[in-house]
């Protein structure tokens, strides 16, 4: 072949070569945040592993929060499976409050949710500060007198939408007035972002009940 010819396959096949080479890395994962590696390191396989359907229980959380943070692996490491530990948070949390939460899922099978979060010991309300998901050290969850609530969706997935989160303050509300306990939610607090519409906690009445309670037993 005759060289200007032979200049002239090589000059056009180098966008194909480089157009191939993308295709290939997109079908791979790259150039997505959603799908490819965690950049805490999270496996891209980590939702495939997971046991609540497609996509794993976290797949309807976006992959970055608004500081383009890896929220996923984020929510991964601070409660990895919240379906499966439900039960272990409600056991945690002081008792009173346990009761509510039981009566209100309890008086509404289709209103699905789980504790995202319950009690946390130093170590994790330290976690919960430096990532900005609590603006204090000594939270009320600290104690055990405060839960956070998370909406699951028909598949298991958890959920946060404001009208699940309402019907879930609606039921738990109901719940506390029928077992004589006093909740503040967060969905009522004032200066916070999204006004925490996930966190219940008991009040200072309710709090300083149960300890005279305790002292009398």
């Amino acid at each position: 072949m005759p060289a200007p010819i032979r200049s002239l396959a090589r000059f056009l096949a180098r966008p194909l070569r480089l157009g191939l080479l993308a295709i290939a890395l997109l079908g791979s994962g790259w150039g997505s945040g959603a799908h490819g590696q965690a950049r805490t390191g999270v496996p891209a396989t980590a939702d495939v592993a997971a046991p609540y359907g497609p996509g794993g229980v976290y797949a309807r959380i976006p992959a970055v929060d608004e500081y383009g943070r890896d929220q996923l692996a984020m929510f991964r490491a601070w409660n990895p499976d919240p379906v499966g530990h439900h039960d272990a948070n409600l056991r945690a949390i002081q008792p009173a409050l346990a009761r509510v939460v039981r009566r209100a899922r309890a008086d509404n099978p289709d209103l699905r949710f789980v504790i995202g979060s319950g009690r946390r010991d130093r170590t994790l309300q330290r976690q919960a500060v430096a990532w900005g998901w609590s603006r204090v050290h000594a939270s009320s969850h600290r104690s055990g007198n405060a839960v956070d609530l998370w909406p699951l969706d028909a598949e298991g997935r958890v959920i946060f939408d404001p009208n699940a989160q309402n019907r879930i303050a609606v039921a738990l509300k109901r719940a506390a007035t029928e077992l004589g306990v006093s909740l503040r939610w967060g969905g009522r607090f004032r200066g916070y972002k999204h006004m925490d519409r996930s966190h219940f906690e008991l009040s200072l009445g309710a709090r300083a009940s149960r300890k005279v309670g305790s002292a009398s037993r």
